[in-house]
């Protein structure tokens, strides 16, 4: 199978346009904070109620999501369901890989994230990064070695900010 290339502006419109409530997090996070990084997904929280995993759905299948670990098989009401009672889900689009995140563990509340966030326009959309802070906690209880390397390009930003 071969890798795609993420579209981030397309995966922001349309998380724009089907008025998904999310978070950026992840290595897309660390974009909007000045550092730039290979990625091979784009990492959301979403919110966890039936109305926008209804919305987070219909985005999906208008993208033509299909499950990372099925690629054959498209996301879909069964899909829905499990995102219902807490599934979180990686799919593969034209836009590239997206994981969709409710909870992990470690993590703050959604509204929590939201009124924490840093905010960014881009293109008449305002797009909430998770704040810097949260993104290190849940990168050094993961630990691992591009975890580690991301949370030093971290605090080496905070350090030309101060």
């Amino acid at each position: 199978m071969t890798e795609h290339l993420v579209d981030l502006r397309a995966i922001l419109r349309g998380l724009h346009d089907h008025e998904v409530a999310h978070v950026l997090f992840g290595s897309t996070a660390m974009l909007f904070y000045g550092f730039v990084r290979n990625t091979e997904d784009v990492d959301i929280v979403v919110a966890a109620d039936e109305f926008n995993l209804r919305r987070v759905h219909d985005w999906l299948v208008s993208i033509d999501a299909r499950l990372a670990l099925r690629p054959q098989r498209r996301f879909g009401p069964s899909e829905r369901w499990e995102m219902f009672k807490g599934a979180n889900v990686t799919v593969i689009t034209s836009h590239g890989q997206i994981d969709v995140v409710q909870q992990i563990e470690g993590m703050p509340a959604f509204d929590r994230l939201v009124s924490e966030s840093e905010v960014f326009e881009r293109e008449g959309m305002e797009v909430k990064v998770m704040r810097r802070q949260t993104l290190v906690e849940l990168k050094r209880r993961r630990n691992s070695p591009q975890d580690l390397a991301d949370i030093d390009a971290i605090e080496q930003l905070d350090r030309l900010d101060e």
